[in-house]
């Protein structure tokens, strides 16, 4: 990192509360510390800390989590020179068993915000990378999704106050990480057609708020992209680990 001089540290307990703060600026849910994770905390030449991110082992084992991936279904008529591609979502638990990046947040006054993420990905990443073991799965991070002014989330109001006609926020805040689960048994099984929706659930599908920007520059830095899933609750986006970079 250049001009500025940082260190890495371990995460601690005494961590949580300031690390937990820079979660819910980022829309992120509670995530209990697991005790097989990687967690570092970059901190500044005072040692106050600037930025925080954890690597889970495994996702899903405990407690099933949802996703929407955004497929296309085809439906064509040679005959009549018909072809139409409809873009669509199916819920399902895709990333059942990968890694996972939580946490992902920085300090509000964090001078290089984008740097100091790049730093922890690298350090967290370096790692995980060597182990042959992880060179046939994937590493995902969810991002909060785009909400307005307002604080709500378009493709929530949407698709998913259909399904659970509440406030979604205090189950958000009660539950954490556990509520993708219990609003994933109101949900459809079946696939659903993007062309249903709003066109502002569908701007808003995918997108992530202005302030995940340092976030998306180190995550893509590192070699993450996007990966055609979204969060159930506010369409926020699942990055993923290319496999080009598994393989470096």
């Amino acid at each position: 990192m250049s001009d500025a001089r940082y260190s890495l540290r371990a995460w601690t307990s005494a961590d949580e509360a300031v690390c937990g703060q820079w979660r819910n600026q980022a829309g992120l849910p509670p995530a209990a510390p697991a005790p097989d994770e990687q967690a570092l905390v970059l901190c500044d030449v005072d040692g106050r800390p600037q930025a925080c991110a954890r690597l889970r082992p495994y996702l899903g084992l405990d407690r099933p989590r949802y996703s929407f991936h955004i497929g296309r279904a085809v439906h064509a008529a040679a005959e009549l020179g018909l072809n139409h591609c409809q873009d669509t979502l199916l819920l399902g638990n895709d990333h059942t068993g990968e890694a996972e990046l939580v946490d992902l947040a920085h300090a509000p006054d964090c001078p290089q915000p984008q740097q100091a993420l790049s730093a922890l990905l690298e350090a967290l990443l370096k790692p995980w990378l060597a182990d042959p073991a992880n060179r046939e799965r994937q590493l995902v991070v969810e991002l909060a999704g785009w909400r307005r002014a307002d604080g709500r989330s378009p493709f929530w109001d949407g698709l998913g106050r259909f399904f659970y006609p509440a406030d979604a926020s205090p189950q958000r805040a009660r539950w954490g990480e556990a509520w993708p689960a219990h609003l994933a048994a109101l949900m459809p099984r079946q696939t659903l057609y993007l062309s249903f929706l709003a066109e502002p659930a569908r701007q808003a599908l995918g997108r992530a708020p202005e302030c995940a920007g340092p976030a998306l520059q180190a995550l893509a830095s590192q070699g993450f992209a996007y990966s055609r899933h979204v969060r159930i609750d506010d369409g926020g986006p699942i990055w993923a680990l290319q496999a080009s970079t598994r393989q470096a």
